[in-house]
């Protein structure tokens, strides 16, 4: 009779096990010692531009007369419009829309923006150019702009900073439920007095008025959804920025 001789592989025993993931481990937090700052980097460096394009966007809006309707409601007076854009931003309607769109750079509307390119296809800086703006909620033109959209969507909520002890900070915590009625408010930064100027701006008694802008992502371009949306649900911005406006 005749036996078989069977040979059995063998496996890893547990000190061998523990001794490749140390080393896998170490590899791994090499890796991330190398690449990790780098990767950082590269998306503070691409938040910050995309942070400095919002807040120009925004200052250049809050200055600009659009057309002759904007110059008709706010008397040729750009103070107007500014105080009326901080007055009404925490609200329900009032709120101030950011976002690139598709534009055509031959044919200009009647607020001196650019008309949105409606193609489908076409070659940017040639065809279209995409074109920074800001527009309130109930402006007209913002669902048309939508249409034409590129990337994500912003919105801002402006608060005024005064001058309390030497410190800059706003009048009231902006996340405190119920603080839109206050926020509405434009007052003296250096008087602790109840004066709104929101409606009176002609009689602020500062050339500059401050504030603080906190930016938010919206979660969808689709305007069924941003005609619509709170911005009180909103609490978390994406990244703040202080602005001085001129009058």
């Amino acid at each position: 009779m005749t036996y078989k001789k069977h040979i059995h592989s063998k496996g890893f025993t547990l000190a061998e096990s523990v001794i490749a993931l140390g080393i896998l481990v170490v590899l791994i937090t090499g890796f991330l010692a190398v690449f990790g700052p780098a990767t950082d980097a590269i998306r503070r460096t691409l938040s910050g531009e995309e942070a400095s394009r919002l807040q120009d966007t925004l200052q250049n809006e809050l200055t600009t007369l659009r057309g002759e309707r904007e110059r008709n409601i706010y008397d040729e007076d750009s103070f107007r419009k500014t105080f009326d854009w901080i007055s009404r931003s925490n609200s329900p309607g009032g709120s101030i829309l950011l976002y690139n769109y598709r534009a055509n750079p031959g044919s200009t509307r009647d607020d001196g923006t650019l008309e949105r390119y409606d193609g489908n296809t076409g070659v940017a800086g040639q065809d279209f150019i995409v074109q920074p703006m800001a527009r309130r909620l109930d402006d007209d033109l913002l669902q048309v702009d939508l249409e034409s959209v590129e990337g994500r969507v912003f919105f801002v909520k402006l608060a005024q900073l005064v001058n309390t002890d030497g410190a800059w900070r706003t009048t009231v915590d902006p996340r405190e439920t119920g603080a839109e009625s206050e926020l509405s408010k434009i007052v003296d930064p250096y008087d602790d007095g109840e004066r709104d100027f929101s409606t009176s701006p002609s009689e602020f008694p500062e050339a500059v008025v401050v504030v603080e802008a906190s930016f938010f992502s919206l979660p969808t371009n689709t305007f069924q959804y941003i005609s619509t949306f709170d911005p009180t649900n909103f609490t978390r911005p994406v990244f703040t920025r202080n602005l001085g406006i001129l009058r």
